[in-house]
C-alpha cells in the first residue's frame, strides 16, 4: 500500500522537477547564446550554468540545435506552452475587438510583445544561419511562420477576401524583429513610440 501511494505522489513531483530543470536549461541557454553566439556555446556550458548534468540537457530538451529551437519558441510565445502564438488569448482578442481601429491597436501591442522578447534570439539565429545548416533551416522556418502569422492577423483584422499578397508581405515585413532592434535598441525609440508607429503602418494597409 505504501508503495502505491509513493508512486501516486512521486509522479507529480518528478514532473515538477523535470519542468524546473527544463526551464533552467532554457534560461541558461538563452543567456549564453545571446552573450557569445550559438557556435561558441556548448552543451557543457549550458548544463553548468543551469546547474544540471549534461545528460539532463539531452533528456529534458535535446541536442544544442533542439535547445535553440526551444529557446526560440519560448521567446516568441512567452512561455513553454506548446500552443502556437496565434492560438493565444491576446490574438483571439483581436478578432473580438469590435472595431478595426481597436483591433489594430491590439495587433500592434501583440507584435511588440513578441518582438521585444524575441529580437535577441532572432539575431542569434541569423548569425548562425550562414554557417550551420540546421540553424539555417530554423531561420527559414521562422521566416515562413511569420508570414503565416501575418495572414492570421490580417484575417482577424477583417481584411477583404481575394488577392491581398502585398498587404501580407508588408505586414510580414512590419512584424520582423529587425525593426524593433533597429528603432528601439539602436535608435532609442521608446517602446510606446514604436508601438504607435507600428499601428500607423498597419492602418495604412487598409
Amino acid at each position: 500500500m505504501s508503495y502505491v501511494n509513493k508512486r501516486r505522489y512521486d509522479s507529480p513531483l518528478r514532473a515538477a522537477q523535470a519542468a524546473t530543470s527544463r526551464a533552467a536549461i532554457l534560461t541558461a541557454a538563452r543567456e549564453l547564446f545571446i552573450a557569445q553566439g550559438y557556435g561558441a556555446t556548448t552543451v557543457d556550458q549550458i548544463a553548468q550554468r543551469a546547474g544540471v548534468s549534461k545528460p539532463t540537457v539531452f533528456s529534458a530538451v535535446g541536442n544544442k540545435a533542439e535547445v535553440l529551437k526551444a529557446v526560440r519558441n519560448v521567446a516568441m510565445s512567452g512561455d513553454d506552452d506548446p500552443r502556437s502564438v496565434t492560438d493565444r488569448e491576446d490574438v483571439a482578442a483581436i478578432a473580438a475587438a469590435g472595431d478595426r481601429d481597436h483591433a489594430i491597436d491590439l495587433t500592434a501591442a501583440h507584435i511588440v510583445d513578441v518582438v521585444a522578447r524575441y529580437h535577441q534570439v532572432h539575431e542569434v539565429i541569423r548569425g548562425a544561419s550562414g554557417t550551420d545548416p540546421v540553424v539555417a533551416g530554423l531561420w527559414e522556418t521562422g521566416e515562413r511562420e511569420r508570414r503565416i502569422g501575418a495572414g492570421h492577423l490580417l484575417q482577424r483584422l477583417g481584411a477583404p477576401a481575394g488577392p491581398r499578397h502585398r498587404a501580407l508581405d508588408r505586414l510580414w515585413l512590419l512584424m520582423a524583429p529587425d525593426n524593433y532592434d533597429r528603432l528601439v535598441i539602436r535608435r532609442h525609440w521608446s517602446r510606446r513610440h514604436f508601438e504607435r508607429w507600428l499601428a500607423d503602418q498597419i492602418r495604412a494597409l487598409f
